[in-house]
Formats: structure tokens, sequence, C-alpha cells
């Protein structure tokens, strides 16, 4: 790992701002996260996670999609739990009509296997909700 990326990984960002993976660039969650007020840098070179919230906390974001197309997302998730030793780790795992009869073995996985913190969340309205609760709650002033 090249020492830039090394210190993205373990990148803490300023109050009222996230890290986010470049991947989520166009995402609906951006875009409600932008109208509440949170700012956002992009990189590339986050590592497993997909945010870095000033609180040192991280969050790994396991979509319907992930759930539905089998056991992919479980080595993503492994490499998540691994590669965080410095931040509290936090699973939002979609939990939607599609995705429910998978989400018990989603859970007990994440939970019991992994050992991780993890929030069921409608989509990436009521993520956008969170994030941004968790974001500007811990900004000073």
């Amino acid at each position: 790992m090249d020492p830039k990326a090394a210190v993205l990984v373990n990148a803490v960002p300023p109050y009222g701002h996230i890290l986010c993976s470049e991947k989520w660039r166009t995402s609906s969650l951006i875009q409600r996260l932008r109208y509440e007020g949170v700012k956002i840098f992009f990189e590339e070179e986050l590592g497993v996670a997909d945010f870095h919230l000033p609180n040192k906390m991280c969050l790994l974001y396991v979509s319907e999609c992930d759930i539905i197309a089998g056991n992919g997302y479980k080595r993503k998730l492994v490499c998540y739990r691994n590669a965080r030793r410095s931040f509290q780790e936090l699973v939002l795992v979609e939990r939607t009509r599609l995705s429910e009869q998978y989400f018990s073995d989603v859970q007990k996985f994440v939970v019991f296997d992994l050992g991780l913190f993890m929030l069921p969340i409608s989509g990436q309205t009521e993520a956008s909700q969170l994030i941004t609760e968790i974001v500007l709650e811990d900004s000073p002033g």
C-alpha cells in the first residue's frame, strides 16, 4: 500500500464533513447529504469503507442488491472488519421487501460471526438521515 493510501484509510474528516468513496458520487444518498448541509470529500483510496465520519466512525453500506446477489458481500465484510482497528465500525444493511428473506442470515453473520455493529435501514434516504444526524450532532457549536 502506498503511503498516501495508508493515510487516507485512516483519515478522519473535520467536523461537519465526511469522506466518501468515489463510487457514491452520483447517488441519491449523497444528494440528500448535501441538501442537509453535510460537506463531502470524495476519495478513491478509502479501502473497504464507504464513509468516514468525523467521530472516528466508518461505515460500510450493504445494499439490497449485494444481499440478493449472493454471498459476495461476506468477503467485503470480512475485509472491512480486518482493516478498521482504529475506527468504530458500523454496517448499514438495507432491509427491504426483497431482501427480507435473507436478512436474518446477514444479521447473524455481521453481528455474531464478525462482531460488528449493524443497523438495518430501509434505503439510501434513511442512511442519509442517519449519517447527517451523526455528523451534525458531533459538530461543535
